[in-house]
């Protein structure tokens, strides 16, 4: 299967199994080692790594509403990642958290890109 991005020489949007935190053990190792970002409708956990790929960690907890809430912000919160995962600074892994219900895709792109941002112009610790 050919893609448009490798042909034109783009990026690769794309967002693999293995760049996805998928272990307890691997969210736990980001929560206990890893520096916390915060804003009003997310929080960021992250975590330099020694991988070739970043990779995404998602919690998603009840409060944010039932299922078809949860899967439609976990979707969003994909989505924002695999866009802008090249401008990470370094490969690290990133656990995204939304506080709060749920919020418009802007307001979480803008908390992202809020949190690129920071972690660019401060390099990560």
């Amino acid at each position: 299967m050919i893609y448009i991005s490798s042909i034109l020489g783009g990026m690769d949007e794309r967002l693999r199994p293995i760049e996805r935190l998928q272990r307890s053990y691997e969210f736990r190792k980001v929560f206990d080692r890893g520096t916390c970002f915060r804003t009003p409708c997310l929080r960021v956990h992250f975590q330099r790594s020694d991988r070739e790929l970043s990779r995404l960690g998602l919690v998603v907890s009840r409060r944010v509403g039932k299922a078809t809430r949860r899967v439609r912000v976990k979707r969003m919160l994909r989505d924002i990642f695999r866009r802008h995962k090249d401008r990470l600074p370094q490969v690290m892994d990133v656990v995204l958290i939304p506080r709060g219900p749920p919020r418009p895709h802007h307001e979480y792109l803008v908390a992202y890109l809020r949190f690129l941002e920071k972690i660019g112009s401060n390099g990560v610790p």
